[in-house]
Order: C-alpha cells, then sequence, then structure tokens
C-alpha cells in the first residue's frame, strides 16, 4: 500500500496535500480506493462554498461498495475537480494525483493523522 510521507490523512480515508497557507487538495488514500474496487462514478453534492466539519461532500461509487465522503473540518471550497466526470476510474491508477476538491481551511481546527499513524490505523 503506498502512502505518502508528505499528506495529512483522514480515518475516512481521505488524504489532503498542502498547497499554499490554508490551502488543500484532497483525495481518496490508495487503501480506500482499493476497499472501493473500480470506481464507476464520483458524485459531489456541495450546497455553497463553506462547508461545516463532517457534512457530506457527496459520494463515490465503485463496484465494491460506496463512500461517502465527508468534510473532515469546517472549510470553503475553491474548486471540484471537473476531471472525473470524464474518467472517475483515473482514481484507482493514481489515487494521490487525482484530487476531488480544493479547500481552504484551518489545518489546527481538524483531527489528521500523520503518515506513520495511517499505516498505523490501516492495519
Amino acid at each position: 500500500m503506498l502512502t505518502p510521507k508528505n499528506l495529512y490523512y483522514t480515518e475516512n480515508h481521505l488524504w489532503l496535500r498542502k498547497i499554499g497557507l490554508c490551502d488543500f487538495y484532497i483525495g481518496i488514500t490508495d487503501f480506500g480506493q482499493k476497499e472501493i474496487g473500480e470506481i464507476h462514478l464520483v458524485e459531489f453534492n456541495i450546497q455553497g462554498n463553506t462547508v461545516k466539519k463532517e457534512t457530506s461532500l457527496g459520494s463515490i461509487y465503485g463496484i465494491n461498495k460506496t463512500f461517502q465522503l465527508t468534510a473532515p473540518c469546517d472549510c470553503h471550497i475553491m474548486e471540484v475537480n471537473q476531471r472525473l466526470n470524464i474518467k472517475p476510474s483515473h482514481v484507482n491508477i493514481d489515487p494521490y494525483n487525482c484530487w476531488f476538491l480544493v479547500f481552504s481551511m484551518d489545518i489546527s481546527t481538524g483531527k489528521f493523522l500523520t503518515h506513520e499513524d495511517y499505516i498505523r490505523f490501516t492495519k
């Protein structure tokens, strides 16, 4: 299982990559995409740009299961990756470069796992 060291992780199998002072990409981990199986659809149900912690962001539909995307913290959605509409199974091929959203947040407001913590969590 691939788990890059430079990312933050959640217990919901999401990764976060810092791209600015308070801006992050968010996607699903290698472990998470393997649990879902081949991904057929990524559907977002975001109402407005401001999202509260634990709010549903959408769903990922795969052949093994459906995965609910939930906000890891209070955040402001800046961009949705529209390329996922064309080929959602690309997440299975390259989960750490195929992001779902770009959002802005205060990292101290959420509970995130380090690389080592996430590896222990998934064992």
